[in-house]
């Protein structure tokens, strides 16, 4: 089998009510690239990629697009089923720049389950459970709004729960301890600082809140400043930007950097690198979240099937990012109940994108 055409498509998803994060930065809607790889044996894969804006990660929409001119005229004619193969021949023809790579990599997860007849969750390590429990995340705000996602969340049966903080120390003490106002045994809280804090900052908030069992998620931006953090604080810690490559989380491994880690599978490069990283982990005894940077339908059913893959003593939650989209492009996607994510056996993701919210391609390459 060869890959003959790789056609680019730009989906804007408007997300509901937007999403709010470190330092006060807001986004309303995300700007998806979602490929469709075609083979010569009359098999189309689809991978999708989503940066959450230029500020957030070193990756940008544009990039995407710009990187895959680069990229998808030197894997005209490859086997898109040998994905250790194609990963190796992006990762030579383009150096770095994972996130370009990342919707390749799960088009030939995709084209590789058809083929075969089975799920991608087959080949990243068969099904490990029935259903991933997920997390609920409330977006930065008002500390009573807050409280209120968390518990209309709780009501929709969400047992895990991700703040968004990162902001002002002051106001966000406040916002841990409004959204925490209520919980009940058996329930998990992220407070997620997504990069947003000084060492200072991150350790006033920790020491103000030591009363409080959460999971501090990300505190700063540099990775010897979030280390000294994880030495100095009671709370559990959790790394998710600093990982960006399977190295990094080599690296944390070894510097004994974080209690919880998260795989972004665009982050990693795709599901080939991000399994690497998660069975690393998991030989470890480091629990994850499986996830990705934002997305739909696609985006999701890739996540989902890596999540529904992994050990459960391994799994602390995953998440269903096109629930939080006013755009659908795809059917078949997992599905959630009660705080839970159900993801199907159909062969390769088992979702089927919708060409009347695709519109025309912007790129081809064959």
């Amino acid at each position: 089998m060869k890959i003959t055409r790789i056609s680019v498509y730009r989906v804007n998803l408007p997300i509901t009510g937007g999403y709010s994060f470190a330092k006060a930065k807001t986004v309303l809607s995300a700007d998806s690239t979602v490929i469709r790889v075609d083979t010569d044996a009359d098999i189309s894969g689809w991978g999708e990629t989503c940066p959450l804006g230029p500020f957030y990660l070193p990756s940008y929409a544009e990039g995407v697009r710009a990187g895959l001119s680069v990229l998808a005229p030197h894997l005209i004619g490859l086997d898109p089923c040998q994905t250790a193969a194609l990963s190796r021949r992006m990762d030579r023809e383009l150096r770095g720049h994972p996130y370009v790579k990342s919707a390749i990599d799960v088009a030939a997860h995709d084209i590789l389950g058809k083929q075969a007849g089975l799920p991608v969750h087959a080949f990243l390590g068969g099904r490990q459970m029935e259903a991933a429990p997920m997390y609920w995340s409330v977006s930065q705000g008002d500390p009573d709004d807050m409280r209120r996602a968390v518990v209309q969340a709780r009501q929709q049966g969400y047992r895990q729960f991700q703040l968004k903080v990162g902001g002002d120390p002051a106001q966000d003490i406040e916002r841990i301890r409004a959204g925490m106002d209520g919980a009940t045994a058996g329930e998990t809280f992220l407070c997620d600082a997504n990069t947003g804090w000084r060492r200072d900052e991150a350790l006033k908030v920790a020491f103000a809140t030591e009363d409080l069992g959460y999971i501090i998620e990300q505190p700063c931006d540099l990775y010897s400043d979030n280390l000294s953090v994880r030495r100095r604080v009671r709370q559990i810690l959790k790394l998710d930007e600093s990982l960006q490559r399977p190295e990094d989380v080599s690296q944390a491994l070894a510097d004994d950097a974080c209690d919880i880690a998260c795989i972004k599978i665009s982050k990693m490069g795709g599901l080939s690198k991000s399994r690497f990283a998660r069975d690393l982990l998991a030989a470890h005894g480091i629990a994850m979240t499986v996830e990705d940077v934002w997305g739909g339908e696609i985006v999701t059913a890739a996540l989902g099937h890596l999540a529904i893959s992994t050990a459960p003593d391994a799994l602390l939650n995953t998440t269903d990012l096109h629930n939080y989209n006013e755009t659908h492009l795809a059917t078949g996607a997992p599905e959630s109940r009660e705080g839970k994510l159900y993801v199907s056996d159909a062969p390769g993701l088992g979702i089927e994108p919708d060409m009347a919210v695709l519109g025309d391609p912007v790129a081809v390459y064959a």
